[in-house]
């Protein structure tokens, strides 16, 4: 783990670098000057992509997808009003209980803060499966990455290639174990397009 000095410690990059160590990551050093902004907790979802049998008898896919998207958020009781993301359902607080004992392990300090960071990442993986037909590849895991406000405020602008790529690997990385609790039927799915993006 990278080492901890008390600026670094105060940045949420430090927070989701270090929290990806659950089942993917290989932790970098990341310091950065500059503390991004807490991340919205509502879930942004990446644009779908429609497929060529939309609409081929009568049906809306995109309305299913919709209408599952909603239904999955009702049941994850994710607020949509910004407010902080707190574990509720007990895959919820499984994820959450195995990301805060791996911190813990590694001399970390658990919040409130990286509970709701780490919920918003794998809430918002779960949603775009939902919004892309449950069809997750490579393709839309850089897609998701590269449009995701959420990466976008962990990760500094003024970040080197080689660390941006570094930090987008362990930021997804929690994404990608959080979706393996929050929506289990697509976790093979991200974990092998994460191992194709990132290794």
């Amino acid at each position: 783990m990278p080492s901890r000095s008390s600026a670094a410690a105060a940045s949420l990059i430090v927070v989701a670098l270090s929290i990806a160590g659950c089942s993917f990551s290989i932790p970098v050093e990341a310091e950065s000057s500059s503390t991004p902004a807490a991340p919205s907790s509502a879930p942004t979802p990446s644009a779908p992509t429609p497929s060529a049998s939309d609409d081929a008898d009568g049906d809306d896919p995109m309305a299913d997808a919709l209408a599952e998207r909603d239904q999955f958020l009702a049941d994850q009781q994710l607020p949509l009003d910004g407010s902080p993301l707190v574990a509720v359902t007990p895959a919820q607080q499984e994820f959450i209980a195995q990301q805060r004992a791996f911190i813990e392990s590694q001399g970390g300090t658990w919040d409130a803060q990286t509970e709701s960071i780490s919920l918003a990442l794998a809430a918002d993986a779960c949603e775009t499966a939902i919004l892309n037909y449950h069809e997750v590849d490579a393709s839309l895991l850089q897609a998701h990455v590269a449009s995701s406000p959420v990466f976008a405020q962990l990760i500094p602008a003024d970040f080197s290639a080689d660390q941006r790529l570094a930090a987008e690997r362990n930021v997804a990385s929690v994404m990608v174990f959080g979706a393996g609790f929050l929506c289990p039927e697509d976790g093979p799915q991200w974990e092998a397009a994460f191992t194709e993006v990132y290794g």
